[in-house]
């Protein structure tokens, strides 16, 4: 049965072009979703607005509730909700992330669920992911519904270093994909997956990534599918971010083009320009 999920419009635009992230290197050397606060940037993002040439096309608003990050929303220019993702928390440790669609809907059967180990490290990503069946620039619709799951291993400094993505099939079959991470320093410079290379030679500037969010998947930018069905349109920008490195990607994820930043007096982004094709979008970071 075939199920229209979230109306969207040019979400592929916001995925190649989008945002990179976070801040301090955290005591579980980068460690996704730990049980502390380190993972958290210092410095609080309270939205970016997302302009294409000299047109202010999305805003996302972040809410922060004792230094951890509750919701973000997305609303267009002319102040039409394009939804919003929840995050929850036991004992300031993220455990679950779900959307609402832009007409206020909520998609709790679909959350991401987190599950950690005794060493307080995520070991386990389990969601149900929306298979799309069709689509055009007004909608999508999705006529199955698989369950998934990320599972992680680290290297012996606390990096993540492989995520075996496993999408149970018909019949209890599994189709499985294995990424590999490669670090120098506290920045993932290289990914593959099952041994084709996806991204390599990346590079950062030597300033405080702010959006270094421990979200687990959104690193992976596995398909834009996952973060529209599963977390919402509302961190599709998420999609490309490499939220678990110390630094602001200077290179672009996919595509060539150029890429530059401006920064306050802490070293923290105020703006990110990427410029490809003759054509511009600026991400501008606004700080609580």
């Amino acid at each position: 049965m075939k199920k229209n999920l979230i109306s969207v419009a040019l979400f592929a635009v916001l995925a190649t072009l989008a945002v990179s992230c976070q801040k301090d290197p955290p005591t579980t050397g980068g460690t996704p979703g730990s049980s502390t606060t380190e993972m958290w940037p210092t410095k609080k993002i309270s939205h970016i607005v997302h302009s294409v040439g000299t047109f202010d096309y999305l805003t996302y608003d972040f809410t922060w509730e004792e230094d951890l990050l509750k919701e973000i929303s997305c609303t267009m220019y002319d102040g039409t909700s394009l939804g919003r993702t929840v995050l929850e928390y036991d004992d300031r440790r993220l455990t679950r992330t779900y959307p609402y669609d832009g007409a206020g809907t909520v998609y709790t059967e679909g959350a991401m669920h987190y599950h950690y180990g005794a060493d307080g490290k995520l070991k386990r990503q389990t969601f149900m992911l929306p298979m799309r069946a069709t689509e055009n620039l007004c909608q999508q619709t999705f006529d199955e519904v698989v369950p998934c799951e990320l599972v992680y291993s680290y290297s012996d400094d606390g990096h993540v270093s492989t995520v075996q993505a496993n999408k149970i099939k018909d019949y209890g079959s599994v189709e499985t994909n294995t990424y590999l991470f490669e670090w120098k320093g506290g920045n993932v410079v290289s990914v593959t997956c099952d041994g084709q290379p996806l991204h390599s030679n990346m590079q950062y500037d030597d300033k405080p990534n702010p959006m270094r969010f421990p979200m687990g998947m959104e690193t992976m930018s596995i398909t834009n599918m996952i973060f529209e069905g599963v977390l919402g349109y509302s961190v599709l920008f998420l999609g490309y971010a490499f939220c678990w490195c110390e630094n602001n990607a200077t290179t672009l994820i996919q595509g060539n083009g150029q890429c530059s930043y401006t920064y306050d007096a802490d070293g923290f982004p105020t703006s990110k320009t990427i410029t490809t094709g003759g054509e511009s979008a600026t991400y501008r970071f606004n700080y609580k």
